[in-house]
């Protein structure tokens, strides 16, 4: 999609998921603060709140009608980035080590800061985010377990 389509399909303070350096990232589930334009180069982009500077169009998607439940995967790629999203989500996370081959590894991420009601997501998983603020995992089902 090119500046023009965009601009005629979305106005500014169109609600978005963005995602401003690649699709493996933690996206920014923001707005448009800006109208598409499009860069010497011939990239299309916009300006979204929460980040400096524009973002591809290819890496901007409108937000679906309920924002507050969404879904992403988990993978040693986005691990930080994942964080990052829970943070400002006012959600606790940190790294979930386990032994791998004798030797600590991060092999996912517990979220939140009651023992109780803390969750692990390991890499492969999908945290999914209710309306209602809560967090569950939904797990990769991995090779060799009955389906």
């Amino acid at each position: 999609m090119n500046a023009e389509q965009f601009n005629a399909q979305h106005d500014i303070g169109t609600a978005v998921i963005a995602y401003p350096v690649t699709r493996d990232d933690a996206p920014l589930i923001t707005r448009t603060r800006s109208k598409a334009w499009t860069l010497g180069h011939g990239a299309a982009v916009v300006k979204v709140d929460g980040y400096a500077g524009g973002i591809c169009l290819t890496h901007v998607d409108p937000a679906p009608a309920d924002t507050d439940t969404f879904e992403l995967p988990l993978s040693r790629c986005n691990i930080t980035a994942v964080d990052n999203w829970l943070d400002q989500a006012g959600v606790f996370a940190k790294g979930y080590w386990e032994a791998v081959d004798g030797k600590l590894t991060v092999t996912g991420l517990r979220i939140g800061s009651d023992y109780q009601d803390r969750i692990v997501a390991k890499f492969g998983d999908t945290i999914v985010r209710h309306a209602d603020g809560t967090h569950t995992v939904r797990r990769v089902i991995e090779r060799g377990e009955a389906s």
